[in-house]
């Protein structure tokens, strides 16, 4: 068994004593906790009973779907949740659009749907690009996008070698946990950090390209997106380096039954602790309503919130999106 460290040696890093992210046997490992998945617990979900199935059955939320072109056409700093994880983030004057997916994924088909024509989309800076995961890295989303706009993809270690041929002519930046991608100088800062998760896409592709989350920080706000991620103890190595984030973006759905989804995905408790953690002004949740991933009712989410919020649990202020709903920023 050999360990070793990676980074992008032209990055800076920002954390102290930070090695780079750490492989074993050539394959990125978690800091803390592994969220490793086996094909013996996915077999395990499939003969397990879903305890909530009667209340799926007749739940008949889902997301109300808004119209956002006046935002997306104008100038003012803000973001709007376009579903699932894909926000479209105007920050300083700087545009980026989040693990961009536009269509169903595999065999999931939308519940809603992608609330613009994909050519609708004003100019991106940067695309960021989280994971190696099919909902998070779409290729067919990412050659429509890269048919009409010009930008370029910020992402992680060893993503280059999947995504450079769906888009040739798309510059391609990676990044290790606690790095600094280079972009425009009179833009926002942009960091790629940590995230308890994990890689595949095929049957011997395990943790070979690395996961995690986004900050981006102007001299007057900062934001921090979660991406695809377990409760761990990396929100608090994420706080003490940023200790005034005001918007956390972060996942609330998809958790049911917790022993496969828990190092994937956190549920709206975890997320609320995660925001608690991190020191946020703002939470804003995502990754539910989109599609049907996972055991609990597609309102779940939204209810639960709704009540660790009536509970006084959640500091700070809760702004749950429609779909096409901008929110501003600054």
């Amino acid at each position: 068994m050999t360990h070793s460290f990676l980074l992008n040696p032209d990055l800076r890093v920002i954390r102290e004593n930070w090695k780079g992210n750490p492989l074993q046997d050539g394959r990125f490992i978690g800091e803390f906790k592994q969220g490793n998945q086996s094909m013996l617990l996915a077999l395990r979900w499939k003969l397990t009973k879903n305890p909530q199935r009667e209340e799926k059955k007749t739940d008949t939320w889902l997301p109300t779907v808004r119209d956002p072109k006046a935002f997306l056409n104008g100038k003012q700093d803000g973001m709007v949740w376009l579903g699932h994880a894909t926000f479209f983030i105007r920050l300083g004057g700087v545009t980026f659009l989040t693990d961009p997916l536009f269509y169903g994924v595999s065999m999931l088909k939308r519940k809603v749907p992608f609330p613009v024509q994909p050519h609708e989309l004003p100019h991106i800076d940067y695309v960021l690009l989280s994971h190696g995961h099919f909902d998070h890295c779409d290729k067919a989303s990412l050659k429509t996008l890269s048919k009409t706009h010009s930008f370029t993809v910020l992402t992680s270690l060893k993503m280059k070698g999947l995504i450079q041929n769906w888009m040739p002519s798309n510059p391609v930046q990676e990044a290790g946990w606690y790095q600094q991608y280079q972009v425009k100088e009179n833009g926002p800062k942009v960091f790629y950090l940590p995230a308890y998760h994990w890689h595949k896409r095929g049957m011997t592709d395990n943790n070979t390209i690395l996961w995690g989350s986004f900050m981006l920080q102007t001299a007057t706000h900062t934001l921090y997106f979660g991406a695809d991620s377990g409760y761990d103890q990396h929100y608090r190595e994420i706080q003490k380096l940023f200790p005034n984030i005001d918007t956390c973006i972060l996942g609330v759905g998809a958790y049911n039954p917790a022993f496969i989804m828990q190092p994937s995905h956190t549920n709206p408790a975890e997320a609320v602790q995660a925001f608690k953690d991190l020191k946020g002004g703002t939470l804003v949740p995502m990754h539910f309503g989109t599609f049907d991933l996972s055991d609990e009712p597609l309102g779940e989410p939204v209810r639960w919130l709704k009540r660790l919020e009536a509970a006084g649990e959640i500091p700070g202020q809760l702004r749950i999106l429609d779909i096409g709903e901008a929110l501003p920023l600054g």
